[in-house]
């Protein structure tokens, strides 16, 4: 597998012409590490971690490290039915590895997954990108760092596909008023729009290095 080693983390924060109307209150929270509330933390993405896997990624956002590797496909060991179709089942057995919890971390598993998959060269719909916000008071905060996640009221991750514009998979926790909901949602899907287009520049990276 080939590596792509970037020496600037890339940014994947929502375009702040997204919310240029309707600011929200920012006055009861600072931020520990002095990002703004709608900043997400740097992101630096490698592929080909792990040589001994058919695909691997590593993900650093900010302090959260997270190595991805995946086994496969393989032929699956379920028996199956007859079928005059023609049919094939095979597993792909995906493993993370939270090597520093800096916060939210399932989101950077989830994605850092993605691009271990496509690393692997399994065919997929598209590149999967997560992320959350968490609630503060009146404030939300994108991309919280573990002690914002301690102090939250609430918190919101969505994982979707960027390229098909299309949600995957919502979790929703706490006490959230309509309104909030709505901005924290247009937040992920900004920063998971940005997100997408880093792993696909990763992506391509690699593939430039290998013509090279």
């Amino acid at each position: 597998m080939a590596s792509k080693t970037g020496s600037t983390p890339a940014t994947y924060s929502p375009s702040p012409a997204t919310h240029k109307k309707k600011r929200i209150p920012i006055a009861d929270w600072v931020c520990p590490d002095n990002r703004g509330f709608y900043q997400c933390r740097p992101a630096f993405l490698r592929t080909g971690a792990v040589t001994t896997a058919a695909g691997s990624a590593y993900a650093e956002f900010g302090n959260t490290k997270v190595i991805v590797s995946v086994f496969g496909p393989r032929e699956s060991k379920k028996a199956n039915m007859y079928s005059d179709t023609g049919r094939l089942n095979c597993d792909v057995d995906v493993f993370a590895v939270v090597l520093e919890s800096g916060g939210s971390d399932l989101p950077v598993v989830i994605s850092c997954a993605s691009l271990a998959l496509a690393d692997a060269g399994i065919l997929l719909y598209d590149l999967v990108a997560s992320v959350s916000v968490s609630c503060l008071g009146k404030d939300l905060v994108i991309d919280s760092i573990s002690e914002e996640e301690s102090y939250n009221d609430g918190s919101l991750m969505i994982t979707c596909m960027p390229s098909r514009n299309q949600v995957t998979q919502l979790i929703v926790d706490g006490e959230w008023s309509t309104p909030k909901i709505h901005d924290a949602t247009e937040l992920c899907l900004g920063a998971c729009s940005k997100l997408g287009e880093v792993m696909r520049s990763c992506l391509k990276d690699v593939v430039t290095d290998l013509k090279e």
